[in-house]
């Protein structure tokens, strides 16, 4: 163990030994000496004493805005914890008050994605909702723009009337297309009278609207400059295990993005590839075609696929739609 001197009690008992030498009563500075002692180390006993922790409680929480709604005037906003369908408490004709969740879920729309419109027009986009909450909607909830290219849409509008759970609504915007050519998007998202904002609820994505802007004329190398954007897929079944044949329903709906002509046929993963069709489309939208397929019960193939292909005004095929005979 180290001895450690404290300066304090060497300098008094230096002082002591002054006023010995200079023939002071040796009782007087003995006593004099301790009690210098004892209070310097009191006062070095407090210099180390633990500063006790302050009493005061944290600061209540500040409400944290929506997600989805712009912050005012702060350049690092807070955010959002994301909840899934919150209840709302929605106010009764009665005066009381209800809980009840804000859901929605994407049905439809116009103007499919990658529509080509020419610099300037003004085109509206429709988005078909179901309103697969518990709430009542009705005009005082809200379309808003949350990101994107607004396109003149304005930043929030209400709907155009009350729907109640279970119900389809239609939301139109007007938009106007800009006058640089280019592709552009806009996000929209639903608003409750208490500023809950949500998207499609199956998929947690705003709703949006796409649009290439050009001026629709082909050019010296190109046929031309609209064509088909998308083909989405689905399928139906019909026949069991104990029938003899099972019948697949395979439906393709194709979308464009302006006036234009397409051919296509469907290609077979097993069997012959159908005749091709030609489809007219008199401007951008979208049409379904179908394909039958009959299996027997007993055959050996089991991971189907059936697809579209387009062979003019140019060669390209779109996905697969996948399905399966388990009678086997």
């Amino acid at each position: 163990m180290k001895c450690q001197f404290k300066p304090f009690l060497t300098i008094t008992i230096l002082f002591t030994l002054v006023l010995t030498s200079c023939g002071a009563n040796n009782n007087a500075i003995i006593a004099t000496s301790v009690a210098l002692t004892v209070q310097a180390q009191n006062t070095q006993s407090a210099s180390v004493t633990d500063t006790p922790m302050s009493s005061a409680t944290n600061p209540p929480l500040t409400n944290m805005p929506v997600a989805g709604t712009p912050a005012a005037n702060t350049p690092n906003p807070p955010v959002a914890i994301p909840t899934l369908t919150p209840l709302i408490a929605q106010p009764t004709s009665s005066g009381g008050t209800t809980f009840c969740t804000a859901s929605a879920t994407f049905i439809g729309e116009t103007i499919p994605d990658g529509t080509i419109e020419s610099p300037g027009a003004i085109f509206t986009k429709t988005w078909t909702i179901q309103n697969s909450g518990t709430c009542t909607w009705d005009t005082t909830w809200k379309l808003v723009f949350v990101s994107g290219d607004n396109m003149g849409g304005g930043y929030s509008l209400s709907f155009p009337q009350t729907v109640a759970p279970g119900q389809n609504v239609d939301l139109p915007i007007v938009l106007t297309a800009p006058t640089a050519a280019g592709s552009y998007t806009g996000y929209w998202k639903l608003q409750s009278p208490w500023n809950y904002t949500f998207g499609d609820s199956d998929s947690g994505n705003p709703f949006w609207v796409t649009i290439n802007v050009n001026s629709g004329t082909p050019g010296p190398k190109t046929p031309t400059v609209y064509g088909i954007t998308s083909v989405t897929y689905s399928v139906t079944q019909t026949g069991t295990c104990l029938s003899a044949n099972l019948f697949f329903y395979i439906y393709a709906t194709i979308a464009v993005s302006g006036p234009v002509t397409v051919v296509v046929y469907w290609h077979h993963s097993d069997g012959p590839n159908m005749k091709p069709q030609t489809l007219v489309f008199n401007d951008a939208g979208s049409t379904t075609v179908q394909d039958t397929w009959s299996q027997k019960v007993g055959s050996a193939a089991t991971n189907l696929w059936d697809q579209i292909v387009e062979t003019s005004p140019v060669h390209q095929t779109f996905g697969k739609a996948t399905f399966q005979n388990n009678c086997h």
